[in-house]
């Protein structure tokens, strides 16, 4: 009789709450405690640039589960993000915003915009090519780590008779030059509950 098959690493299950959108958040927020008392590891929601297409209102992932964080106990929370015309700045606090406001729950899936249309709303830049958006969004996802690593775990002192807000010796300058971007830190918020 051959061996049993032995898993390597653990198995996690997640569901993308990806759906037309609705009035607000709140049939998300139904399928993600759904899905957390289905005791699945995570929920993923999609989120692209851009305009909206006809007839269709789309709500900004992270922001609604952002709403979706204090309404949950244990499921992970993982929104796209697209990086193309985001700051790597804005990036980098949004998400560590969602991983406190979720108490150590969040994740992040990179995405990038090539479409033309997209470009156009934004005005900045022209549509790239995918390969280069793909080059820059690892370039933001590396500067992003720095920004979180910028801050020590007890940097915040808010001393209220002094006035200081931070340990100076606590933060630390990122100086990040990317190819379409540069970034000099340190973070604004503090680092995450993960870390990373």
């Amino acid at each position: 009789m051959p061996a049993p098959i032995r898993p390597t690493r653990p198995l996690h299950l997640s569901v993308a709450l990806d759906r037309p959108a609705g009035e607000g958040a709140g049939p998300y927020l139904r399928a993600a405690r759904l899905a957390e008392r289905g005791r699945l590891d995570f929920v993923t929601l999609g989120d692209s640039l851009g305009p909206p297409r006809r007839g269709a209102s789309r709500l900004d992932a992270l922001a609604v589960l952002a709403r979706i964080a204090p309404a949950t106990e244990r499921i992970g929370l993982v929104p796209t993000v697209t990086t193309t015309h985001t700051e790597p700045f804005h990036v980098s606090s949004a998400v560590s915003t969602l991983d406190w406001v979720s108490r150590g729950r969040a994740g992040w899936t990179v995405d990038v915009s090539a479409d033309e249309a997209t470009a156009r709303h934004f005005g900045r830049r022209a549509a790239a090519p995918a390969a280069e958006l793909w080059r820059e969004a690892g370039e933001v996802a590396d500067v992003v780590t720095r920004l979180w690593d910028s801050r020590e775990d007890g940097a915040e002192l808010r001393d209220t008779a002094t006035g200081c807000l931070a340990d100076r010796d606590k933060l630390h300058r990122v100086d990040f030059e990317g190819t379409g971007f540069s970034v000099r830190g340190p973070s604004l918020v503090p680092r995450p509950p993960q870390g990373h």
